[in-house]
């Protein structure tokens, strides 16, 4: 075989592997005798120039009016873009441009010279021209300021002054001069000539007037401060909206008879809005600087102030805690003095700390690069600096780079790793924004617990990295006293626990004041265990502060999402850090509205705390119970034991896979036969065709054994030695399928929330296009999540039937298929139990009354947590009002300042007014009077003023407690229910995608009876039975009187006496049943409980018997499997199946047994549709138990509705609204562990008879058994 020859470049080219890489071939070289020649165009006419000069005549029109589009658009989508343009100026730079005339002028054709002109092309960075602008204005702004005080002194709380004529001022100036102006005002515009001189500038005489210039030098319009502080007090309310106040103003004027004409008579399109925006921006700068100066004043009054009062010192709390005096920083104190108002510092993190805060992402907030920016004119006071932010980075950065130290999380660490898997937040490095086509990507927000915004960071990194967070976290401890303490709520608070606990990226001393928590909107995205360590709702001291404000924070800022993404860098910025400023002012305001609804809302302190209060007494579990139950389930569930083997979860992986391939083989197998049954074809053809379907059945069932039997579960959990086979194999099984469950269950939550969130601006669509995709994504996985729920509920009914107690390992809990209540659902995150407890059953992992108890005592501590913390509050906020109050009246009263004296008596004003806004139940309005009263004390002691006293008495109030609650009427509720995009999207996003797969149990509404513990108001009907007559026909052969007379080999005895199976025969609806000499062995032992065979075949043998007698009967006897298909959410299908022969929905009575297996109990439930009443007996007269019983016979009750109207059945009931539930035994009647379910077959044999309760006694019960017994032999021998 002959090598190819390949040629001289391609033979030194190295050899590569895999597909090598690409062969370019060598540039030719360019031919100089044909590039380089010259070609002469000889044209002797002239034709050839003049068609290239009509050529570029025809280029300039068409590039004309492209930049009239581009700049049309330009300015209607920017509001304050940076422009560096010279015809952009409001000012003359050597020759003047054009004014807007009132009289109108012909208009004159355009000429080709015009064209000739080239536009200037629009930069993104300033030049030096740029940058002595800002300069100049800069400096008038500071001349402005007391020409603005003397104005302000003037006008304030009077009309509108509005100058005619503005006459010059006297002066010994010789450079005088007279500029013609065009004035703006509310309701007209006009021309003035104001004069002005070297020493009276231009920009001072139009402010002394009420005008604010709109160019720093050589303005040709004023526009009135009247009109500039509308539009502010319009910004703080909406947003930023120049376009829409210039184009609002030129209408105006112009409805009015008022037009803006330019020199040639034409009308001016546009002729306000960059006049209005330069004013706009500079007039809020001058407001910040009249602020400025208002501030200096009264921080050098409270520096007066604190040197009259005593010397700091150290006190002590009511818990006995050391507490530190000190102030919080001026800054914040002015933000939220709630928070920050206090003297004292230094409280315990573990019982909530001094401060709460809230830490969030928003990705939404980018700016665009091409928008480009301008010189800098704002220092934002609530915006960290960017320099702070990138050294906090490069201190991250290196000390992850260093060894970490030691340190104990308080869960395990692949714990913390699925959380951060599950939160983008958590993950720095993933980018959520195009940088090439953004240079800021986002915001970071931190708020306190009252939603008031306190520091923002500008993200500028495509993801979400912890520099941000740190930075805000370390800049709010620098403006606190070095005591005090705060707890920060972060979407990923428990990933920023270990980071700062494991590397060196803050200082000891800030990491011992510190605490993180996650928030409550997230909670569900976290694992169960790292819930129990930082869910707030479960975190003592927390109260009821829940993170969510930075979430309503991102709801007022996002009107400013489209706005500020197109504008300059730097007013972005400035819109923002203002716009933070007006939002926190609103908050600081509404701070006792803000209280009154923590107290008496729905969801406020009251309601909560009676409602926690009702749900524990319903228990029945005491406190001190509950509370040492919740330490227990904490240290075990935080354990690393509760977690299996990362290999266990895999190969139950594909166990699972095994056995869905299974089923779909034996559904194939059983279609199959049934499809050849009807068509007629012979049996030994049917063997034939599905012989290869079984052989391959038994081959896939025979390697799930085999991959079971390699799994070793004896060497992974040894505790399950002993434990039956198939159990442990279902709940394996049930285990990994409800992570499977968690997983499918939060991938839709997040759906539903990222349906609500804010959003916006051209590369995140915003409306119909990502509702329709959200829309979408739920449609195709709900059905998936469904079918997980519905074979987790299969694998938890299939456990509790393979149960052994003795065995101590508990039963998962099914999970509801409504997907509103599997969100509210703690034990979603919970994973199954899979060890084996060596003394019994924790009573949290088992007992339901124990579980409910707690998760209400933990609403309870937190109700009674807030509760005080409001008090505090309250006590920080009459002491701040009475501090800022005390400055004031000292300023007012201090000569030095009689400049800003006007607007020191407003702000006086405007705290005197907080008065009644500041006033609830937790802060009396005694309380603020004292305050006030005592800061006007406080600052004439100061200047040396002796107030007359004079005393005024109180009346002494006796403190009552009204609240007491009734705890003999327990209502027992389901959650309040608020309409949000889940309730009222998911019949509408499933209805028609889901059909067959929607069952009752995610159809019926919420409901709730009344448990009344006390007897009815009627009397009960007794049922008193003739016992004499049924006792003479009883056989004494088979009845042992008592437990003496019992043999010790009970099986001899059965022998003896010969038992055998007996049959009720089929009658009407009701089928044939069976009694198995075992179940008929029960009754014959005296001490023997019943099972649910012995109940269930005894029932029907009694309303047979009424039946016989009477020919009918009026009581539905439902069966005790029932309620457990409730509990593990049983399809429709299978309930109406087993339910339908009774007739339930013909009958004015149902009869439901109960068996709790956790006490081994029987209890009795007769239900009246009609009347909405339900009575439960109990010989035991418990309460406990009934507490979540209630709630499954509630929802059995309307599913059967439900499947009896949809089977075209009418019901005797309207709704499931307003039901009652009464105990017919309220006190015990049985005194042994055994008779339960014969109380419970005597309960229905009264029902039966047409009573509502029986009036047997211990004494007289072992009759009933007996008669059971003899007529159970009087049957028929099978």
């Amino acid at each position: 075989m002959t090598r190819l020859k390949t040629s001289r470049l391609r033979g030194q080219q190295l050899v590569t592997g895999g597909h090598g890489s690409f062969f370019s071939s060598p540039n030719r070289k360019n031919y100089r005798k044909k590039s380089g020649t010259k070609v002469i165009i000889r044209d002797s006419s002239g034709r050839y120039k003049g068609l290239h000069e009509r050529l570029l005549f025809l280029r300039r029109e068409a590039e004309a009016e492209e930049d009239a589009n581009a700049e049309e658009i330009y300015e209607d989508n920017n509001d304050l873009v940076y422009v560096d343009d010279a015809a952009d100026m409001d000012y003359d730079d050597g020759q003047q441009t054009a004014e807007p005339v009132l009289d109108p002028q012909p208009p004159q054709p355009p000429t080709p010279d015009t064209l000739d002109c080239k536009r200037t092309k629009r930069r993104i960075l300033p030049n030096t021209a740029d940058y002595n602008e800002y300069r100049h204005w800069q400096e008038n702004v500071e001349d402005m300021v007391d020409a603005y005080l003397s104005y302000t002194s003037r006008s304030l709380g009077k009309p509108a002054e509005r100058a005619e004529v503005i006459e010059r001022q006297e002066c010994g100036c010789d450079q005088f001069k007279e500029s013609s102006m065009t004035c703006l005002y509310f309701d007209h515009f006009r021309k003035v000539t104001v004069p002005h001189c070297a020493c009276q500038p231009l920009h001072l005489v139009l402010v002394l007037h009420g005008l604010f210039p709109s160019a720093p030098q050589q303005p040709k319009v004023a526009v009135s401060l009247e009109l500039l502080g509308l539009y502010r007090a319009m910004f703080e309310r909406s947003c930023d909206a120049v376009n829409a106040l210039a184009n609002a103003l030129h209408t105006f004027y112009t409805r009015r008879g008022f037009h803006v004409l330019d020199d040639k008579g034409r009308r001016v399109l546009d002729p306000f809005r960059r006049s209005l925006s330069s004013a706009i921006q500079w007039h809020d700068t001058l407001q910040i600087e009249v602020q400025r100066r208002i501030d200096e004043a009264l921080i050098k009054c409270d520096n007066i102030l604190k040197q009259s009062r005593k010397a700091n010192r150290a006190e002590l709390s009511q818990d006995g805690v050391a507490l530190a005096r000190g102030e919080a920083n001026r800054q914040l104190q002015k933000l939220c003095p709630a928070c920050f108002g206090g003297s004292r510092w230094g409280r315990n993190l573990d019982e909530g700390g001094d401060v709460h805060m809230a830490l969030d992402g928003n990705f939404h907030h980018r700016h665009q690069a091409a928008s480009g920016d301008g010189p800098h004119f704002h220092d934002a006071a609530q915006i960290v600096p960017k320099d702070t932010v990138d050294a906090v980075g490069n201190r991250i950065n290196a000390a992850r780079k260093r060894p970490p130290r030691k340190f104990r999380p308080q869960v395990p660490e692949e714990i913390i790793q699925e959380c951060q898997d599950s939160h983008t937040a958590a993950d720095g490095r993933k980018a959520k924004t195009d940088m090439g086509h953004f240079d800021d990507a986002g915001l970071m927000a931190m708020v306190c617990r009252h939603d008031v915004p306190l520091f923002v960071a500008n993200i500028d990194t495509p993801g979400e990295q912890q520099k941000y967070g740190v930075a805000l976290m370390e800049h709010v401890l620098a403006l606190l006293p070095p005591e005090a303490t705060c707890v920060f709520i972060i979407d990923v608070g428990c990933v920023f626990d270990v980071s700062l606990n494991k590397y060196y990226i803050i200082t000891d001393d800030a990491l011992k004041r510190i605490k993180f928590c996650t928030s409550a909107m997230h909670a569900y995205a976290h694992q169960w265990s790292c819930q129990l360590r930082y869910n707030p709702r479960l975190q003592k001291g927390m109260g009821l502060s829940d993170g969510e404000g930075v979430e309503r924070l991102w709801s007022r800022l996002r009107r400013l999402i489209g706005i500020t993404r197109t504008m300059g860098r730097r007013h972005r910025l400035w819109i923002i850090d203002r716009f933070l400023a007006s939002v926190a002012q609103d908050h600081r305001e509404e701070l006792g509205q803000w209280a009154k609804r923590k107290l008496d809302g729905e969801k406020g302190i009251k309601k909560e705390t009676q409602r926690a209060t009702e749900t524990i007494e319903a228990c029945a579990v005491e406190e001190d119970v509950l509370r040492s139950e919740w330490v227990h389930q904490v240290e075990t569930q935080t354990s690393i034991r509760t977690h299996a083997p990362v290999r266990l979860k895999k190969e139950v992986d594909v166990v699972l896979s095994l056995q869905t391939e299974i089923g779909a083989l034996e559904k194939t197998i059983e279609d199959t036969r049934t499809s050849l049954s009807q068509a007629g074809v012979s049996t030994k053809d049917v063997k034939s065709s599905l012989c290869g379907l079984m052989e391959c059945q038994s081959g896939l069932q025979a390697q799930v054994e085999r991959l079971y039997a390699s799994l070793n579960i004896q060497d992974q959990f040894p505790e399950l030695a002993g434990v039956n086979i198939e159990f442990i194999r279902t709940l394996l099984l049930a285990r990994d399928m409800k992570i499977n469950v968690r997983k499918r269950a939060i991938g839709s939550f997040m759906e539903w929330e990222r349906l609500d969130q804010a959003a916006g601006g051209k590369h995140q669509s915003l409306g119909t296009k990502i509702h329709q995709k959200t829309r979408n994504a739920i449609t195709k996985r709900t059905p998936a999540l469904l079918r997980s729920i519905r074979t987790f509920n299969k694998y938890c009914a299939k456990l509790d039937g393979l149960h052994d107690p003795s065995w101590n390992i508990p039963i998962p809990k099914p999970l509801p298929t409504k997907l509103s209540q599997l969100r509210d659902d703690s034990s979603l995150m919970e994973d199954v139990w899979i060890s084996r407890e060596h003394e019994r059953i924790p009573r949290w992992l088992d007992d339901a009354n124990v579980r409910d108890g707690i998760r209400a005592l933990m609403k309870h501590d937190r109700c009674l947590e807030e509760r005080r913390r409001l008090g505090l509050e309250a006590d920080h906020m009459c002491a701040q009002l009475g501090r800022e109050l005390a400055e004031v009246e000292l300023a007012i009263q201090m000569p030095e300042y009689h400049m800003i004296h006007p607007l020191l008596q407003e702000h006086h004003i405007q705290l005197r007014l907080l008065q009644p806004q500041w006033t609830f139940a937790l802060q009396s309005d005694i309380q603020i009077k004292s305050a006030i009263a005592q800061a006007t004390d406080t600052a004439n002691r100061v200047l040396g003023i002796s107030p007359s006293t004079t005393l005024d008495w109180v009346t002494t109030v006796m403190l009552s407690t009204s609240e007491s609650l009734d705890y003999d009427s327990i209502t027992i509720d389901a959650p309040l229910v608020v309409e949000d995009s889940e309730e009222a999207m998911v019949v509408d996003a499933l209805e028609d995608e889901l059909d067959g797969l929607v069952e009752s149990d995610m159809l019926d509404d919420d409901v709730a009876a009344e448990v009344l513990w006390r007897l009815p108001v009627r009397d009960c009907a007794l049922h008193i039975q003739c016992i004499a007559q049924l006792m003479d026909e009883i056989k004494n052969d088979y009845l042992l009187e008592d437990v003496e007379d019992l043999p010790d080999d009970i099986s001899d005895t059965l022998a003896h006496i010969s038992l055998a199976p007996r049959v009720l025969a089929a009658s009407g609806a009701r089928s044939r049943i069976s009694y198995a000499p075992e179940d008929i062995a029960r009754f014959v032992s005296p001490t023997s409980m019943l099972n649910d065979d012995c109940i269930n075949g005894a029932a029907l043998l009694l309303q047979s018997h009424f039946i016989d007698e009477f020919s009918r009967s009026d009581v539905a006897i439902l069966t005790t499997h029932d309620l457990v298909r409730i509990r593990y959410a049983a399809s429709d299908e299978d309930i109406w199946r087993n339910t339908k022969r009774s007739e339930y929905w013909t009958k004015p009575a149902w009869v439901l047994p109960i068996h709790r297996k956790d006490a081994c109990h029987w209890v009795l439930c007769v239900i009246y549709p009609a009347k909405k009443r339900v009575h439960l007996i109990d010989s035991f007269a418990d309460r406990g138990g009934w507490f979540s019983d209630i709630k499954d016979i509630m929802k059995l009750i309307t599913r059967l509705t439900t499947i009896a109207r949809a089977k075209g059945n009418d019901m005797l009931q309207d709704d499931s609204l307003t039901w009652e539930a009464y105990p017919l035994m309220v006190k015990p009647v049985q005194r042994n562990g055994y008779d339960c379910g014969v109380w419970t077959l005597a309960g229905i044999w009264a029902v039966l008879k047409g009573y509502e309760v029986t009036s047997h006694t211990q004494a007289t019960i072992h009759r009933v058994r007996s008669c059971l017994l003899s007529a159970i032999l009087a049957l028929p021998v099978s």
